[in-house]
């Protein structure tokens, strides 16, 4: 058998024609399919109590009136995506998740050398469910391996003990995640509380509930000219992009709006992509709320920019637009963000349009907008507790001839700090620690810490070079880093050394926007970002969740691609 490297390396030439015709096919049907942009009206999956058994199904499901229906994954009985689920903070959820699939619609694409994979993926995928920024005990919160086949199910235990929050769940089975997601397997998760009940009768006067608050999943897709869900053939890629919006599972929608304010819990459910968003009216995008809740205040934005995994509470105020006004959604982000890799294949790939909105007719019924967010919880202030120690972790890859093999975070792979403890961060349990995270790469990533929100303290950018010079060098601990797989050998420091000597400039402090609880945070190229975490609700006072545990969890990238080939590690809180 050929191992992976020489498989890239003897393969890169042989397939690429395969793969290239294979998108460019692909291409073809979206660029007819862009010429009908706004003609399907957004699905408003409005919230509703949540379920206490959720089937994971095949279904069938068309993305717009030009493209057939093909076979897809959903969740609790619906054709993609799956039912927006509403629970109040105090009253715990027991949910019982069946997994009722078959033949997987993107079986062409899971390429079978990525860790975590079996060879019945194919026929028989394995699932497990995130809910993504969920205060969680660890078999609850989805843990990559924790995974469960066709005619099995598994129960999840929800406490629902964490400030009012755009939550979502999707899919989290290692080393399947991007293809069960592309598939469908991602839902809205509302949680409420008392500054933020459903219903829309808040102390904030904000809307909340239908017709006026509305979910907005995004996610970027390439369609077979039959109407399928379309993904490049194994071996793995390390990022796909598509050229298709798609928004709650509709290609670039349209939705008629009242002239009045609107709330948008928008999600970037895409695997990938990166967007900034604005208006073409050149009207604000008010931000009230991020990954874990109300900032202080609204922060009035001209653009959103929201990385895969990231939420954005939004508000847009459509009283002052005239009947029959058509705004569009924009993106001007090109990727793979910020300029991105090479890719002989694919380019970059731009993706200007996402929705539009059409306003009716009617009188104009604006809404004041509060000035505070948080009137019954204590506003969002930095914490004061000191850090018991700081962490100093890194994103680097293991390069081939046709680009990366693997992504790698300290350069550890996955079954290594599964089977080394010593190589697995373990913070204490209600302790305040600091995560230096350091890019080294050329593409910025997201990352997701699971179990607890955090606050950026900073952001700095670094010399990579003279930092690499240091990481490598020889040190009173190494680790060598071979590729399972067969790539190189690595002699690498652990921990890594400390970023602060290779720091460029002055240290920048969050955007107003990003003052808040976050769970996911996009870390540029060449770049530190410093995250106080707080392992617990008595790490610090004011925090937004109010449970402690201790167990197995993990913390990754949020380019599915690059978490499935391990972009991932576990940590164990103690």
């Amino acid at each position: 058998m050929l191992n992976r490297r020489k498989f890239i390396m003897t393969g890169a030439g042989l397939g690429a024609g395969f793969v290239c015709s294979s998108i460019f096919k692909a291409r073809r049907t979206q660029a007819a399919l862009s010429e009908l942009k706004f003609i399907e009206s957004l699905p408003t999956p409005f919230a509703a109590p949540p379920p206490s058994t959720l089937t994971v199904g095949l279904s069938s499901h068309s993305f717009h009136p030009s493209l057939e229906e093909g076979p897809t994954f959903a969740y609790g009985g619906a054709t993609y995506l799956g039912p927006t689920m509403e629970v109040t903070r105090g009253t715990p959820l027991r949910l019982e998740v069946i997994n009722d699939l078959g033949n997987h619609p993107l079986s062409d694409s899971i390429d079978q050398r990525l860790h975590g994979i079996l060879g019945s993926d194919l026929a028989n995928p394995r699932i497990a469910v995130h809910l993504h920024g969920g205060n969680l005990p660890p078999e609850s919160d989805g843990f990559p391996s924790d995974t469960f086949m066709p005619g099995e199910s598994y129960i999840y235990d929800y406490n629902n003990d964490q400030e009012a929050a755009n939550l979502w769940y999707h899919d989290h089975a290692l080393g399947l995640t991007a293809q069960n997601v592309i598939a469908g397997l991602a839902g809205v998760y509302l949680l409420r509380d008392i500054d933020d009940p459903a219903g829309g009768n808040g102390p904030l006067g904000i809307p909340a509930g239908e017709p006026y608050e509305i979910p907005l999943v995004l996610q970027d897709r390439l369609f077979n000219p039959d109407g399928s869900l379309f993904h490049p053939p194994a071996p793995w890629e390390p990022e796909f992009l598509g050229d298709v919006a798609t928004v709650n599972g509709k290609a670039w929608p349209n939705l008629n709006v009242d002239r009045t304010l609107y709330r948008f819990r928008v999600i970037n459910g895409s695997t990938t992509r990166t967007y900034n968003l604005k208006l073409s009216s050149k009207q604000p995008i008010i931000q009230i709320g991020t990954d874990q809740g109300f900032l202080n205040a609204p922060v009035p934005l001209s653009r959103l920019l929201l990385s895969p995994g990231e939420r954005a509470d939004v508000l847009i105020d459509f009283s002052k637009n005239s009947p029959g006004d058509k705004i569009i959604l924009q993106n001007e982000i090109a990727m793979p963000f910020p300029q991105g890799r090479i890719s002989l294949l694919l380019g970059t790939s731009s993706l200007p349009e996402i929705m539009q909105f059409t306003v009716n007719s009617g009188a104009a019924a604006p809404k004041a907008i509060p000035k505070m967010l948080r009137l019954h919880k204590p506003l969002i202030k930095p914490i004061t507790t000191e850090p018991v120690r700081q962490r100093n972790l890194t994103l680097v890859e293991i390069a081939g001839p046709a680009g990366p093999i693997t992504l790698l975070m300290n350069y550890i792979y996955w079954d290594e700090a599964m089977e080394h403890p010593e190589l697995m961060e373990r913070p204490k349990m209600d302790t305040v620690e600091q995560w230096n995270i350091i890019n080294l790469q050329p593409v910025a990533h997201p990352m997701h810490i699971h179990l607890v929100p955090f606050q950026i303290l900073n952001r700095q950018k670094i010399d990579v070079a003279r930092y690499m010079k240091a990481y490598l060098a020889t040190g009173s601990r190494r680790v060598l880093i071979e590729d399972a797989l067969g790539g190189p050998t690595v002699p690498a420091n652990y921990p890594p050394p400390s970023p602060d000597p290779f720091v460029i400039g002055p240290a920048r402090p969050p955007a107003p926007n990003e003052a808040g609880w976050k769970d996911t945070v996009l870390l540029n190229t060449a770049e530190v970002i410093r995250l106080i975490v707080p392992f617990g609700a008595k790490a610090a006072e004011n925090l937004p969740f109010g449970n402690s545990f201790k167990g197995q969890y993990v913390w990754h990238c949020h380019i599915i691609e690059h978490e499935d080939n391990e972009m991932m590690l576990p940590f164990e809180v103690i």
